[in-house]
C-alpha cells in the first residue's frame, strides 16, 4: 500500500500544508546598519537606521515600527522631501494596502498634512514625497496603519538652496578600461572624444596604479585609502569590506553632502558593504550588464540629476561596458573591426573564457590566434566608444544645465585589461602595467587645464584628495595621500604603489612601482621575478632583472612584510548570497 500511495501522500502533505509566513521584523533588521540620524534618533530612540533594498535601489532609511507614531521635528514654513516603501514580503503575509499620514498636533487637534498608500505591486519601487510645512508645525508625526514590520522610510530631507555652495563631485568610474586605450592617452583608435575633450579642460595624469586588478578589492581601497591587506577585502578571504572601515562616501554626507551612487555591475556592490554612506544606491541596470548598460546607467542618472539632486552633491557611476564578455550595440561592434575577420565559436562572440584560467572542464587550453586578439580588441575599443558616447551625453546635460560649472568630474577605472600580453586575458590572474595601470582625469573648479602630470600616484589617494577638496575631514590611518601637492607642483618625494594579487590565503603576487620601474615578485618565490622599465618599455616586453640586481636589492628594502600581508585582519567571514556567487561564476572570477 505505502510502496503503491506512498509519493502520492508525500505530495499532498508536501504542497498542502500551509507554508511558513515570513517573520517581517527579522528580514527587515537583516538589512545592513546604516549612519544614525541624530535628531529622528532623538526624538525616536528604539529606531532602527538600516539600509534597505526596495525593487533595485537600496536607501538609507528607518524602519517604522508597526503602531508607533513617528516624531518629526522640522521648521514650520520648510519645504521637505523623502522617499517611503515597503518591503515585498508584506504583501505576502499582509495583502491590504499600508496607508500613511503625516499630521500636525496643535492643541490635542490633528491636521493632516499629507497622505498616501502603498499597494502590492509586481514591480516594487521606492516612492517619493514633497510637501511643504504649515507655520508653527513644529510638533509632527507620521502615522501608518501598517500591520506588521516592511514600511521603510528615508529621513525626511529639507529642501534648501544655499547662498554658497561647495562644489558638487561626479566619480565616474568605467570598469576594466585600460588607460593606454584612450585616445588623451596617445591611442590610435578614436575611442574617447568625449573623455578626450574633459581631459583638455582639465588635468590627466599619466601614471596612475590601482592597488588590485579585482573591482571590490579595488573601489575598496579608493573609498577606504587602504592597501588590500590593510582593509582585507580579498577574494580569497573575504570579500565584504568590514564596516569598522569608515569610507568615503560617509565622510561626504557627514559634511553636508546628498549622496547617490548609480552601478551597473553585475553583481551588486551592496552585498559587499560599499554602498555605506550613499543615501541612494541604485543598481537596477544589472539586467543590462551585457548589453545596453551603459545607456541604461545614463537613463537613469539624468533623470536623477534633474529631479533629485541637490548641490552639494557626491555622484558615484559605475559603468561596466568595458568588462568582458565584449558585446557592444550593433554600431559600436563595426566601428573598429574593419579588415578584421569575425573568428567564430567564443571569441568571435567576445567572450575570452576559452583563454582563461576559469575556463570551462572541456575546454582544452590554448592561446587565443592573433585573429581573435584582434577582433577580441576592436570589441573592447567599441564598448568603451559606447560608453564614451553615454558619458559624453551625461556631461552635455550637466553643461546645459549649468550644473558643470560648479561640479568636479574624476573619471578613472578599478583597473586595466590584459589581452594575453603575459599570456593572460582578463584581469584577474594579471598583474602587470596592462592591469594596473588606471586613467585619471579631474576637470573642475580648482583643477588645472590643460596639465599632464607624469608622477605617480595611486588609487588609495583618491578618498584623501577628494576629502580635502570638499573640507569633509580625513579618514584616520590612511595610507593614500591627497593629490593635491602634486596638482600644485609642491610634492617633494616620489611615490610608492602597490598592487596585489592573491592567488590562494598562503600565496600572492605583489607589484611595487617606483617610478619608472615596475617589480613584481610571488611570495612564496616559486616564479621567476620580474622588472621593468616603464619609462622606456611601457607594454613590459623586456624583463631586465637578471641585469640589475643591485637595483632589486634596493627595491625588496621598501617591500611590505609578507607575514604581514598573510596574517591580516581576519574578520568573521561573511557568506555571499547564491545569487551573488553565481553572478560571480558568470564572470569568470570562479568556477
Amino acid at each position: 500500500m505505502w510502496k503503491k500511495y506512498g509519493w502520492v501522500i508525500f505530495l499532498f502533505i508536501f504542497f498542502g500544508c500551509e507554508k511558513p509566513q515570513p517573520d517581517l521584523k527579522s528580514l527587515m533588521h537583516n538589512f545592513p546598519l546604516a549612519e544614525i540620524d541624530t535628531e529622528l534618533a532623538r526624538l525616536n530612540p528604539e529606531l532602527n537606521f538600516l539600509r534597505v533594498r526596495i525593487g533595485a535601489q537600496v536607501r538609507r532609511a528607518l524602519a517604522y515600527i508597526p503602531g508607533n507614531d513617528l516624531k518629526l521635528a522640522y521648521p514650520g514654513g520648510e519645504k521637505i522631501k523623502f522617499y517611503f516603501g515597503v518591503i515585498p514580503f508584506y504583501f505576502v503575509k499582509h495583502p491590504d494596502p499600508v496607508h500613511m499620514q503625516i499630521l500636525a498636533l496643535s492643541s490635542g487637534n490633528e491636521q493632516i498634512l499629507w497622505s498616501d498608500t502603498i499597494s502590492a505591486q509586481a514591480n516594487p519601487e521606492w516612492k517619493m514625497a514633497e510637501l511643504i510645512l504649515p507655520p508653527n508645525s513644529e510638533n509632527l508625526i507620521l502615522r501608518s496603519d501598517v500591520k506588521d514590520y516592511g514600511l521603510a522610510l528615508t529621513p525626511p530631507r529639507i529642501l534648501r538652496h544655499a547662498a554658497v555652495q561647495k562644489p558638487s563631485i561626479i566619480f565616474i568610474l568605467i570598469d576594466a578600461l585600460r588607460a593606454d586605450h584612450l585616445g588623451c592617452y596617445g591611442y590610435f583608435r578614436d575611442t574617447s572624444p568625449n573623455i578626450d575633450a574633459l581631459s583638455r579642460k582639465g588635468t590627466i595624469f599619466m601614471n596612475v596604479m590601482t592597488t588590485s586588478s579585482f573591482t571590490v578589492t579595488s573601489l575598496s581601497g579608493m573609498f577606504t585609502g587602504l592597501y588590500p591587506w590593510e582593509h582585507r577585502a580579498l577574494f580569497c578571504e573575504n570579500l565584504v569590506l568590514g564596516e569598522e572601515f569608515p569610507i568615503l562616501a560617509q565622510l561626504l554626507r557627514s559634511a553636508g553632502y546628498q549622496t547617490a551612487g548609480f552601478s551597473a555591475t553585475y553583481f551588486r556592490l551592496s552585498d559587499f558593504q560599499l554602498d555605506r554612506g550613499f543615501e541612494l544606491f541604485d543598481e537596477g541596470c544589472d539586467a543590462k550588464f551585457f548589453m545596453n548598460d551603459a545607456e541604461c546607467l545614463t537613463q537613469k542618472v539624468i533623470p536623477w540629476l534633474k529631479s533629485d539632486a541637490e548641490a552639494p552633491f557626491f555622484l558615484y557611476l559605475h559603468y561596466v561596458s568595458t568588462h568582458s564578455p565584449y558585446h557592444p550595440p550593433d554600431e559600436y561592434k563595426k566601428l573598429f573591426s574593419q579588415g578584421i575577420l569575425k573568428p567564430k565559436g567564443a571569441a568571435g562572440l567576445g567572450d575570452i573564457q576559452p583563454f582563461g584560467d576559469n575556463r570551462q572542464w572541456y575546454q582544452i587550453p590554448r592561446a587565443p590566434k592573433q585573429t581573435e586578439l584582434d577582433w577580441l580588441i576592436s570589441q573592447y575599443d567599441g564598448e568603451i566608444r559606447y560608453a564614451d558616447t553615454q558619458i559624453g551625453k551625461l556631461l552635455a546635460y550637466l553643461d546645459e544645465s549649468g550644473l558643470l560649472d560648479n561640479t568636479l568630474i574624476l573619471i578613472t577605472a578599478d583597473h586595466g585589461e590584459a589581452f594575453f600580453e603575459h599570456r593572460k586575458m582578463d584581469h584577474t590572474e594579471d598583474n602587470h602595467w596592462q592591469t594596473a595601470h588606471i586613467p585619471l582625469i579631474l576637470s573642475g573648479p580648482g583643477i588645472p587645464a590643460g596639465k599632464r602630470i607624469s608622477s605617480l600616484v595611486r588609487s588609495i589617494d583618491f578618498a584623501p584628495f577628494l576629502l580635502e577638496y570638499a573640507q569633509a575631514g580625513s579618514i584616520q590611518g590612511m595610507s593614500g595621500k591627497s593629490l593635491m601637492p602634486v596638482l600644485n607642483g609642491t610634492e617633494t618625494e616620489k611615490r610608492l604603489g602597490f598592487s596585489l594579487m592573491m592567488h590562494t590565503r598562503k600565496k600572492f603576487q605583489i607589484g611595487m612601482v617606483l617610478y619608472p620601474y615596475h617589480f613584481l615578485l610571488w611570495r612564496p618565490a616559486d616564479k621567476k621575478m620580474e622588472l621593468y622599465d616603464l619609462s622606456s618599455d611601457p607594454n613590459e616586453k623586456n624583463n631586465i632583472a637578471d641585469e640589475n640586481q643591485e637595483l632589486i636589492k634596493q627595491l625588496f628594502t621598501l617591500l611590505p612584510d609578507p607575514d604581514v600581508i598573510l596574517s591580516g585582519r581576519r574578520t568573521a567571514k561573511k557568506e555571499l548570497s547564491p545569487e551573488t556567487k553565481e553572478r560571480l561564476k558568470a564572470l569568470h572570477y570562479t568556477k
